[in-house]
């Protein structure tokens, strides 16, 4: 990872030294704002979520009532409430405590039974593979809008391959490293090209991709402080997934479109750029 991180506005924003401890941080930053994040996101996720990141999330599992899932970065619990509501179990974790204990209070208000959760940093191989030490292997494992939280993917990845049958499917949804990155500026269109003319359409200027770098940014605008983020490239990051065993044999990117229409996010602007990667791997037979 680079020694430097970057404020997560538009074309950067001011470099800073990096932090002492990456995965301290990253984990102390999902800690403190649980309360927000847990409001924010109600009981089934906000507009992202429920319009966008779980629907792309279901159609790559391909799973169905009486399949196995594993989730990591459950957060609130709301990826794992909606599959369990359809008849499928879930064994769902975070890094965060009180994210999983808003998970808890909000499974068990509404009454779904079948998913279960606990603390787990995605980060320690070991801390993976003993989810499904006392189980049979799951059908599927899911990680929403988590990797790019994670300093390292290799442990999530690889502890994965080992609690996933052969044939099981991993789906990964991710902001895309291409465009949702501190190092992206929006371009204007002119307004007085022509309506068939690529110049008249609002777009984006990237000016860092291939580095890996660390970055101060928002999940939302009106969160409390700024948390750590992880850039790196697809090829690392598909490189962390076939280094784990893991094939490539799906994916969609996913852009804004209706999804929230009120939100003060440019995603909204920019129908022809998505915001969002999501990738469907495999475990080989």
């Amino acid at each position: 990872m680079a020694d430097e991180t970057a404020d997560a506005t538009a074309g950067g924003g001011e470099r800073r030294g990096p932090p002492q401890d990456p995965f301290a941080e990253a984990r102390a930053g999902w800690e403190r704002q649980a309360e927000f994040f847990d409001e924010l996101w109600g009981d089934e996720g906000d507009d992202f979520h429920r319009k966008l990141f779980a629907p792309a999330a279901q159609r790559l599992l391909g799973v169905e009532r009486g399949h196995r899932v594993v989730e990591f970065a459950c957060g609130n619990g709301g990826f794992a409430r909606r599959l369990a509501a359809e008849g499928i179990e879930v064994s769902a974790s975070d890094i965060s405590a009180p994210l999983i204990e808003a998970a808890k209070r909000r499974t068990e208000a509404a009454g779904i039974a079948g998913a279960e959760f606990s603390v787990v940093d995605a980060c320690d191989e070991m801390e993976v593979r003993r989810i499904g030490a006392l189980k049979p292997p799951f059908d599927a494992a899911a990680c929403i809008m988590g990797a790019m939280s994670m300093p390292a993917l290799r442990p999530m990845l690889g502890g994965a391959h080992r609690i996933v049958k052969p044939r099981g499917t991993f789906a990964i949804i991710t902001l895309h490293p291409a465009f949702a990155t501190s190092a992206v500026s929006i371009s204007k269109g002119t307004e007085d090209a022509e309506a068939d003319d690529p110049r008249g359409h609002d777009g984006v200027r990237v000016t860092r991709y291939m580095s890996r770098y660390m970055m101060h940014g928002v999940t939302s605008p009106q969160q409390p402080e700024r948390q750590l983020y992880f850039h790196r490239p697809l090829q690392e990051l598909l490189g962390d997934a076939f280094a784990t065993g893991w094939v490539l044999d799906g994916a969609e990117e996913l852009i804004a479109g209706d999804a929230s229409p009120d939100s003060p996010l440019i995603w909204r602007q920019l129908p022809e750029i998505p915001m969002a990667l999501a990738l469907r791997l495999r475990k080989p037979a």
